[in-house]
C-alpha cells in the first residue's frame, strides 16, 4: 500500500513537470504546481528512509503536498 501511494505522488509530479514544460501553468498557477513537483520529491524520498515511522511521515506528507497541489491547480484554473 504505501508503495502505491508513493507512486501517485511520484506520478502527479510527472504529470505537473510535463504541464510545465508545455507551458501549462501561468503565474497564478505555477506555485501549485511547484507544490506537486515536491509531494514527488518527498514520494521518492520514502525510498531513502529506512526507518518505518520516520517514512511514514515523510510519506504523508507527499501525500498532503500532492491533495494541496493539486487543488490549489484545479481552483486556479
Amino acid at each position: 500500500m504505501r508503495q502505491t501511494v508513493a507512486y501517485a505522488t511520484i506520478f502527479v509530479a510527472v504529470m505537473a513537470t510535463w504541464m510545465i514544460f508545455i507551458g501549462q501553468p501561468t503565474p497564478t498557477t505555477f506555485p501549485w504546481y511547484a507544490i506537486s513537483i515536491l509531494s514527488g520529491a518527498l514520494g521518492l524520498s520514502t525510498y531513502v528512509v529506512r526507518e518505518p515511522r520516520p517514512r511514514l511521515y515523510v510519506l504523508a506528507a507527499a501525500v498532503v503536498f500532492a491533495v494541496v497541489g493539486v487543488t490549489g491547480i484545479f481552483l486556479t484554473d
